[in-house]
């Protein structure tokens, strides 16, 4: 089994770019080395990352940036396999829901100190410096900070004479099945209402259904009960968000039968292609050269059961327990995500978790891709500070029960509900 690791350990390091002055790039070497998903060669948010390194080490002679993209489930595994061996990267991006996992897995180091005698330290909200914090201490710094809203096609909605955006579940069933359409006459719908991921193994999934869940009545996934960690949800909260699930597929036909099993990429995929008329999703899909109708795209607080809910997902920039320059690193990422850095870090892909943002002379107000974003904070939870693999497994695995009819949605709420209760009680709790 270890051979079999450090087989995957040596592949999944092929693709390391070393940008050097003057912008060439070569395979390997040394430096800082730099694990996240911003890849230059299909997206403007990662080209904007590398520009900003070599601007860094045109400053800093000597300095080398060694940058590793990949996309999170390959980014997450990575993480685990190289630690295992004790080698890793000096700063690695990271989804907030990894980091106390990473840290009981003794992947991340404590920078409590270096970074709450950094100056720039209050200008990030308490609720982001929340997610990068395990038991009192803190192992990086907040990148992202961005809800989670209904982004629909307005066009789509004029073709369907959809006139207004759905608030609530109801309203969004409705719309849903109005904008489900043959428009190209086969008989078969070729545009659907909405969709939503299911992969056993989805990044996004557990993300979805936890802003569902919290959407009735403030369902969450764990809570803290007299010093011990509880489910946070009842079997009926789960029920519901399971029972929706089953109507869009099955009793309305909103959602494509052939979405079963989608992670996010398949999902942002076919609502740019036009497949989707509405998704919960993020500001990252506001990348114009990803999204060639991005005009007729527009945003709206996602629609709830009882409750306003949406996920104020924080990502964090870590620092690597095994990285090889942790000093010169952490002068970097201070940096890197100064005000006016972390402005043009994020100008094309997703919000910056830095609370005086707005106040840079970079910072461009939009309403649709900012406005809306920073209107349902309010609104916004983050996920318990504890490992979470194994709830976000779970949660998957009670969604695909329900879509591949095993289950009714009550079989599988229960079911859900004592798989999340054992784990805590046998591994968090003890």
């Amino acid at each position: 089994m270890r051979r079999i690791g450090m087989v995957l350990l040596a592949l999944l390091l092929l693709g390391s770019m070393v940008y050097a002055k003057g912008g060439s790039q070569q395979t390997g070497g040394d430096g800082i080395a730099i694990w996240n998903v911003h890849d230059p060669s299909s997206d403007a948010n990662g080209r904007i990352h590398i520009a900003k390194y070599r601007e860094y080490m045109d400053a800093h002679p000597g300095i080398t940036v060694v940058h590793t993209p990949m996309i999170y489930d390959q980014l997450r595994e990575k993480a685990i396999i190289s630690g295992q061996a004790r080698t890793g990267p000096d700063i690695i991006h990271m989804l907030g829901e990894w980091v106390p996992e990473f840290v009981q897995m003794g992947l991340l180091q404590d920078v409590t100190d270096q970074l709450k005698a950094w100056p720039d330290y209050s200008a990030f909200p308490a609720s982001t410096w929340k997610v990068s914090t395990v038991n009192g201490r803190i192992y990086g710094i907040p990148s992202v900070a961005s809800t989670r809203v209904l982004i629909y096609r307005d066009d789509m909605f004029r073709e369907a004479g959809v006139t207004a955006v759905p608030k609530t579940w109801t309203e969004l069933r409705e719309t849903a099945k109005k904008l489900t359409r043959d428009t190209n006459g086969d008989g078969s719908p070729d545009v659907y209402g909405f969709a939503f991921c299911s992969s056993s193994k989805a990044v996004r999934g557990p993300q979805e259904f936890a802003v569902f869940l919290y959407s009735v009545n403030k369902g969450e996934l764990a809570v803290q009960q007299g010093g011990k960690w509880a489910p946070g949800f009842t079997v009926d909260q789960a029920e519901k968000v399971l029972q929706f699930y089953s109507d869009l597929m099955f009793v309305d036909k909103s959602v494509p039968p052939f979405s079963i099993g989608w992670e996010y990429d398949e999902m942002d995929t076919n609502f740019r292609n036009g497949t989707l008329a509405m998704t919960q999703n993020g500001a990252w899909m506001s990348d114009a050269s990803q999204m060639p109708d991005i005009k007729a795209v527009k945003t709206a607080a996602f629609p709830y059961h009882t409750n306003p809910s949406t996920y104020l997902e924080v990502k964090i920039e870590g620092f690597g327990s095994y990285g090889r320059q942790k000093a010169e690193a952490l002068d970097f990422a201070k940096w890197l995500f100064g005000r006016d850095n972390m402005v043009q870090l994020y100008a094309t892909d997703n919000l910056p978790a830095r609370s005086d943002a707005a106040q840079s002379p970079l910072w461009k107000a939009d309403p649709v891709w900012k406005g809306t974003f920073l209107d349902t904070v309010k609104d916004g939870f983050t996920l318990p500070a504890i490992p979470l693999a194994p709830i976000l497994e779970a949660t998957m695995a009670s969604v695909q029960e329900v879509l591949y009819q095993r289950m009714t949605p009550r079989q599988s709420a229960q079911d859900f509900y004592n798989k999340v209760k054992n784990y805590l009680d046998t591994e968090v709790n003890n």
